[in-house]
């Protein structure tokens, strides 16, 4: 047998360790994905809504001067991806200027929005690179008086 035709296969090292696919609107409107590996970084952000001052009629008694009406917190994971062309970050640099970016697991889809100021670059090997950004998951809970 005689070898006529080489070919260069773009081997991808399977399946990320915590993986988590992503999917997002591109610029000429068709859709990319890539799945990402999840760090084990979970941050939950709570904020208090609106408040108020209730009045207090006698102030022996009144133990606090504000109360809060409404309380919203949201969750977010740290995402990232080694060993990547310089190909590879300019079309998943993309997903930072998305209106859509959402989620994919199974057969279900999560809007995701992805979190300001945290997407950065980092030199691996070899030129390639190395990414890792947050995303906002929505509102996890939302408890109003």
């Amino acid at each position: 047998m005689i070898v006529t035709e080489k070919q260069r296969v773009n081997h991808e090292s399977c399946v990320p360790e915590n993986p988590m696919q992503l999917v997002w609107l591109n610029s000429l409107g068709g859709v990319d994905s890539w799945v990402f590996t999840i760090h084990q970084e979970h941050d939950l952000d709570v904020k208090n809504g609106d408040m108020f001052e209730p009045i207090i009629n006698y102030l022996q008694t009144a133990n606090a001067r504000q109360r809060v009406l409404m309380k919203d917190a949201y969750m977010s994971i740290k995402l990232g991806y080694e060993g990547l062309t310089a190909q590879q970050v300019t079309g998943i640099k993309e997903l930072l200027i998305s209106p859509l970016v959402k989620v994919v697991s199974g057969s279900s889809e999560i809007v995701v929005v992805v979190k300001d100021g945290t997407f950065n670059l980092g030199d691996v090997f070899d030129s390639k690179r190395s990414l890792e950004f947050e995303i906002v998951l929505p509102k996890l809970y939302t408890n109003s008086f």
